[in-house]
């Protein structure tokens, strides 16, 4: 009995310390990005100071979204905070209260081609494809048409925001419902959190 008290304590302990820690943004590997390492790189920066915002924090809690697979509000800012990623690269190493990434440019012209036109113009949904999540091997991509015209405005909300909409599916989570509208994903947590992050980067950094 004894010990099956402790062991809760220390279930309890874990819990409530991933509600109080700070957590980091560690970038593992970049690639096709080119001269936008730098503006990646001040994306990165930005999106690590939201989430230990407490701006953030009371408007993960305050979220009302679809796609929440069930949790709480409370619950999905633990999970964000424990930053436990359901997928990583092949014999990559990611540890809890990181947010790990791997990012990269979409290769439209080549092994991505399939995609390079939705990358170029809004499909029939009414929404244009930015990158895609990495849920299946932890890489998340961007479309270079995005990234080259976010760099050229030097709009680190955006990338910032795009880090984090893709990172949300990476932690498990997705948009997913048959024959969705536009305006109902932007509902969706993923699309929140990406918007959320966005918005506070635009509200409390000044882009240099």
């Amino acid at each position: 009995m004894k010990t099956a008290f402790i062991s809760l304590l220390l279930i309890l302990f874990n819990y409530l310390a991933c509600y109080s820690q700070k957590i980091s943004v560690k970038l593992h590997a970049i690639e096709g990005y080119g001269t936008h390492i730098e503006f990646a790189h001040k994306a990165i920066t930005a999106l690590e100071t939201v989430l230990n915002s407490p701006a953030f924090k009371d408007s993960i809690k305050a979220m009302k979204a679809e796609k929440t697979q069930g949790h709480t509000p409370e619950q999905l800012y633990g999970i964000i905070m424990t930053a436990h990623e359901k997928n990583i690269p092949k014999d990559s190493i990611a540890a809890d209260g990181i947010v790990d990434l791997w990012v990269r440019t979409l290769d439209v012209n080549g092994k991505d081609a399939k995609l390079k036109k939705y990358c170029e113009k809004p499909s029939i949904f009414g929404n244009q494809t930015i990158g895609i999540d990495g849920a299946g091997d932890g890489v998340m991509a961007i479309c270079p048409s995005a990234l080259d015209y976010w760099a050229s405005k030097n709009d680190v909300a955006s990338l910032a925001g795009h880090y984090a909409h893709e990172y949300m599916h990476i932690l498990g989570f997705d948009h997913y419902r048959f024959l969705s509208t536009q305006a109902w994903r932007e509902r969706t947590f993923v699309y929140m959190v990406g918007n959320l992050v966005s918005q506070l980067v635009k509200e409390n950094i000044t882009n240099p």
